[in-house]
């Protein structure tokens, strides 16, 4: 018997033995995007049966056996990997998240929803790609990443809020800005600023503390949030915490910008050639002189080295502490962010903080807080000349810098500021610079600030007494609180004339939101039935007041102080509105195979007169996951199409930004008459003004290939909007003061948008993932008042360069009409009114036709619609990377079929006092020369566009843009290790690297009109945009 035992023993042995032989442990660690470390992550082989998951460090041991080559990585909401085994530890794996699971929930009005569930269109970006950016405000990254989203940067001044429109214009002279709702809470958008500094109140949001941008673009996806979502709806969710022990992260990164494509300006010698040629040709006797400095040296500035900088340091940091359990959640995040402009004297500054927290109380009960601070500073001397309204500031840097005479120095030999009381003093040059102030002192000496202390916080109650049941209350405020302080100087410039000028201006605006919900949730089968009931109340309370004083000629000392007796009160503004509003959701699919959703709102809104207040909006909507049907599988169509789902929607939606908070009301004004107390009738309102409303069609489809490894989502839409809001000037004779808002008519746009989301290599160590998106709309006015056909758009009160007009897209560039330089004589060709052709003789300041006979004068009143400011053509082209540790980002953008009116062109050829581009140095000359630049006379400020604005400074905008491109390495994790830390990942990225453009300005993506719907694609003396590259290091304890 013992004989057999130990037979039997030795045999298990050998088995046992063999087995070891046969096996192999291999370990390893996994860590996220950022280097952090990834716990209960599924470690398996492929066709094993067993496996592990990671640990709270991310380490993981597994035994295999030794034939098996790969492991397979998986974890919910991130990539799944197969990894190459190349030795018993196979380093630090790194998992991206997976952009499919991420889209699988995405962010609808007062909940969420499955994305395979959603009939609306809805797009989504995460984070993390705005996260690393250097930019101010996270919408100023979304340009190119979403169907139907055109994002333009309007100049180079920091803080400066993006135009951002969704599928199109969408209003006349309403905000076209899309409603931005932060957890829940809707926030403000636009500049609010006092001063030349602008203000966006989105850039209070770190970046980096940003989870997902989900994009509402249709009624079915907007319409719960009733007369706001007619410009769509943009839903911002900023972090929580993950399961697990606390996470430490530190983000940072510097950077440089320079600015780039500025014009090539005439230096010294070539700018008193050519005034002198043109002096000559204008007989006039007076001459240009060099002048020189105190060295004796010819003076030579380029008043751009005076204006821009170099280069423009920025740094940003970030620290946040995370984490969870079953019952609690928490995420907290301190940043810092200092970022110079390309303009010197121009900087924005930011401390932030962020503190998210859920907490269960019991089964069914969970409460919650969210509260953000940030404290935001826009700097910057003065005007840059680049806001709405600034074109034409004598003030305007950015104009200075293209129009200053380079042979007028800053200062004098002596030292002193080189000025001519407000102008800049003209050293010798004959004539002075009217309208032109010495930059440098501008500069040195004014400034103008602007400080906001920004508050958003809220908190919630939910109580879910059954599965299906969830009750929720959720209060909310957002507080901006800005102080203004700006000081003009005494020397020269706008200060001038009153000895020097300070300003204190200070604005609060607030709001509080309380949303209170019941979300029901059912199935009966493959019945499954959701309901959402709520209602919702909104005060906004604004109040903004000030106070002016003179004589002050030291910029230190620029506080308003009691007792002063030159103190002048700068106004007080006052308003308040409220919103109340009820709405509802019905949701039903069956079998998650045919969807149906409606919604409803009711809005009641105080600035609107009685009879009038009250609006409702709907939208409906349907869907069928047809991949799903027996026959498809059985077809063989599931063999190609993954899955494939089509969806509809129509509903009606409204506006109401930008209304103001009495305009239907009649207003009167208190005022000092004669030392006496009185008033003057300052409003007159309109008590049948109304919402503006849009209703919205989209059909779509979405459907995947080859096992969804390449996504693609068809869309058309048609918006038209009625009850379009102008303000329209009064008669004199009626004797009503200022402008009437009325709704004067409607609008549509339509257009297809599609994108295509591929994962084209996938291969062990290597991934190659590719997004293109193309979107085309088509703009037009369809009616405006009876008996009007057109409304010119002037651009403050010195140029009328737009105009809107039925049967024409909003925003029309409007011009004369140029028929170029005839070659006999170098007369600029203009097309008058009765649509002839005639020419301007500069000398005799007179207008011929094209036989020598006299004619009546040119003026905007010759005037055509000319060009289309509206891009036919949006889109985004995105490639990413990944080998191993490295990742390498490119982001293309693009825009096309719409043209700039390129104004500073006009200035930039202007014969007078003024520096112009060296264009003019193909001039006409002689009889024959055939060139676009007339013969040049000395004070000709009609030929180039100076006097009215001409198509020869229309061109065409399009272009593609090398937008974003970045690369970051994952430090090993066994160096990582050796310091103690979770993951460090370095990153490089650059902005704005490279354009492909027939624009001749230093960039067709801006807008001197800022947000203006009717001002668009307009040009005029604007501060250019930089190219931006950083370094970074992203770290986790």
């Amino acid at each position: 018997m013992r004989k057999h035992l130990l037979v039997v023993a030795s045999m298990l042995l050998l088995a046992f033995s063999v087995m070891a032989q046969n096996q192999r442990t291999v370990s390893g660690r996994v860590t996220d995007e950022t280097g952090g470390n990834l716990t209960g992550v599924t470690v398996s082989f492929p066709g094993g049966k067993t496996g592990t998951v990671t640990n709270t460090k991310g380490e993981f041991t597994l035994t295999i056996p030794t034939a098996v080559k790969q492991l397979r990585i998986s974890f919910v909401g991130y990539e799944t990997k197969l990894v190459p085994i190349t030795g018993d530890n196979v380093g630090a794996i790194t998992l991206g998240l997976d952009s499919k699971t991420i889209s699988e929930v995405v962010i609808v009005g007062y909940g969420t929803q499955r994305r395979t569930e959603v009939t609306g269109n809805i797009a989504s970006v995460r984070g993390g790609a705005v996260a690393e950016m250097p930019i101010q405000s996270f919408e100023a990254g979304l340009g190119g990443r979403a169907t139907g989203v055109q994002i333009t940067v309007p100049n180079g001044v920091v803080n400066n809020p993006p135009v951002f429109r969704i599928r199109g214009v969408n209003s006349l002279s309403l905000s076209a800005y899309p409603l931005i709702i932060i957890d829940g809470v809707p926030t403000f958008t636009g500049d609010q600023g006092a001063t030349s500094a602008p203000l966006n109140p989105l850039a209070s949001i770190n970046p980096s503390d940003i989870a997902s941008i989900d994009i509402a673009k249709d009624a079915a996806a907007t319409a719960i949030y009733g007369s706001r979502a007619a410009n769509g709806v943009v839903f911002i969710t900023t972090k929580k915490g993950k399961l697990g022990k606390t996470r430490f992260n530190y983000d940072g990164w510097v950077g440089w910008s320079k600015p780039v494509r500025l014009p090539e300006l005439l230096n010294a010698q070539q700018y008193i050639d050519i005034k002198n040629e043109g002096l000559k040709n204008a007989n006039n006797p007076n001459r240009y002189k060099a002048n020189t400095d105190a060295n004796g040296n010819m003076v030579d500035v380029n008043w751009l080295d005076v204006v821009y900088r170099d280069k423009a340091f920025s740094q940003s940091h970030s620290f946040n502490a995370s984490g969870a359990t079953e019952n609690t959640s928490y995420y907290f995040s301190g940043g810092y962010t200092n970022q110079e402009g390309i303009l010197k004297r121009n900087a924005f500054g930011r401390k932030n903080l962020l503190f998210n927290l859920d907490q269960k109380v019991g089964k069914i009960f969970t409460v919650g807080t969210k509260l953000s601070y940030s404290n935001e500073q826009s700097l910057i001397s003065g005007s840059s000349g680049s806001l709405e309204g600034e074109a034409f500031n004598s003030g305007g840097l950015a104009r200075l810098a293209f129009l200053t005479s380079p042979t007028t120095s800053p200062y004098n030999n002596d030292g002193s500021y080189n000025v001519d009381g407000a102008q800049i003093g003209r050293q010798g040059n004959p004539a002075l610079a009217v309208g032109i102030y010495n930059p440098q002192v501008l500069l040195d000496l004014d400034h103008s600030n602007t400080e906001n202390n920004h508050i958003q916080a809220n908190v919630y109650g939910e109580l879910k007494p059954f599965d299906w049941l969830t009750l929720k209350t959720n209060y909310g405020i957002d507080y901006l609180l800005m102080n203004n302080d700006i000081y003009q100087n005494n020397q020269n410039g706008d200060g001038y004339a009153s000895n020097g000028d300070i300003f204190n201006i200070y604005t609060q605006v607030k709001r509080w939101v309380w949303t209170n919900t019941a979300d029901l949730n059912k199935s009966f089968g493959k019945n499954n039935f959701g309901l959402l009931l709520g209602l919702e109340q909104q005060h906004d309370d604004y109040q903004r007041y000030g106070l002016e004083r003179q004589n002050q000629t030291d910029n230190m000392f620029n506080t308003i102080q009691g007792g002063w007796l030159s103190d002048f009160s700068t106004g007080l503004d006052r308003g308040e509105n409220y919103l109340y509003s009820a709405f509802s959701r019905l949701n039903y699919n069956y079998d998650a195979k045919y969807f149906l959703s409606a919604n409803l709102r009711q809005d009641q809104y105080s600035a609107l007169s009685p009879g009038h207040k009250k609006g409702t909006f709907y939208g409906f909507s349907g869907g069928w996951e047809i991949a799903k049907e027996k026959f498809w599988s059985s077809g063989g169509i599931s063999n190609v199409f993954s899955n494939f789902k089509i969806r509809a929607s129509y509903g009606k939606v409204g506006n109401m930004a930008g209304l103001g908070n009495f305009d239907f009301m009649y207003l009167y004004h208190p005022q000092l008459y004669g030392g006496n107390p009185s008033m003057y009738f300052s409003q007159s309102g309109n008590s049948e003004l109304g919402w503006e409303e849009s209703k919205k069609t989209d059909v779509g489809i979405n459907f995947g290939i080859l096992k969804d490894r390449i996504n693609f989502e068809v869309a058309y839409y048609h918006n038209n909007v009625d009850g379009l809001i102008l303000r329209m000037s009064s008669p004199p004779s009626s004797g009503l003061p200022s402008t009437i808002p009325v709704n004067v008519g409607s609008l549509f746009n339509k257009g297809i948008e599609a994108s295509v989301n591929a994962t084209v290599i996938d291969h062990g160590s290597f991934s190659w993932t590719s997004n293109f998106n193309f979107s085309y709309n088509k703009n037009q006015i369809t009616s405006l008042l009876d008996g009007v056909t057109e409304i010119p758009y002037t651009t403050s009160g010195l140029e009328q360069t737009s105009i809107n007009k039925v049967g024409m897209p909003v925003g029309m560039i409007y011009v004369v009409r140029s028929a170029g330089v005839n070659p006999k004589n170098g007369r600029r060709m203009l097309i008058n009114k009765d649509n002839k052709q005639v020419e301007y003789d500069p000398l005799a300041k007179a207008y011929y036709d094209m036989e020598g006979k006299p004619v009546s004068a040119v003026s905007v009143t010759s005037a055509v619609p000319y060009a289309n400011t509206n891009p036919k053509f949006v889109g985004g082209f995105e490639n990413t990377f990944k080998y191993k540790g490295f990742e390498l980002n490119v982001m293309l953008t693009y825009q096309a079929g719409f043209s700039v009116y390129y104004g500073s062109n006009a200035g930039l050829r202007d014969q007078r006092y003024w520096n112009n581009s060296t264009d003019v140095l193909h001039r006409w000359q002689k009889e024959g020369d055939v060139t676009d630049f007339p013969k040049i006379y000395y004070g000709d400020n009609v030929s180039n566009g100076s006097s009215y604005a001409i198509s020869a400074n229309v061109f065409k905008g399009d272009f593609v843009k090398l937008r974003n491109v970045g690369l970051s390495y994952n430090i090993p994790s066994e160096v990582v290790k050796r310091a103690h830390l979770g993951g460090v990942r370095v990153y490089a990225t650059a902005q704005n690297l490279a354009i492909w453009t027939k624009y001749p300005g230093p960039d067709p993506e801006v807008s001197s009109n800022g947000n203006s719907p009717s001002g668009q694609g307009i040009d005029r003396n604007t501060l250019a945009n930089g190219r931006t590259v950083t370094v970074g290091v992203n770290v986790n304890f």
